[in-house]
């Protein structure tokens, strides 16, 4: 998708994808935005796909390992699908 992280929920994307370098990846756990971007891309149940130096951004946001939690490239079959089994992780379910 084409848009600004400022811009664009994660609930507009079937997935998310965090390709950063170490630099940006820095930057970017400063900026409350950019991790709950991720932090709602995962608490959708959302695939999360992410290269090596994103992960304190994955950190920072909460993001549990899980199935829909991949490498690069994992990450085109994971966006296939939600994941369900994340749900209980995420909210409490009444």
């Amino acid at each position: 998708a084409d848009a600004q992280l400022f811009g664009q929920p994660s609930v507009t994307v079937d997935a998310c994808a965090v390709v950063l370098s170490a630099e940006a990846t820095a930057k970017l756990v400063k900026e409350g935005a950019a991790v709950q971007w991720v932090m709602d891309g995962f608490g959708h149940l959302k695939a999360i796909g992410a290269n090596a130096e994103a992960k304190p951004l994955l950190d920072k946001a909460g993001v549990e390992a899980d199935e829909g939690v991949t490498d690069l490239d994992g990450f085109v079959e994971a966006a296939k699908k939600r994941y369900w089994d994340r749900e209980p992780n995420v909210r409490t379910l009444a």
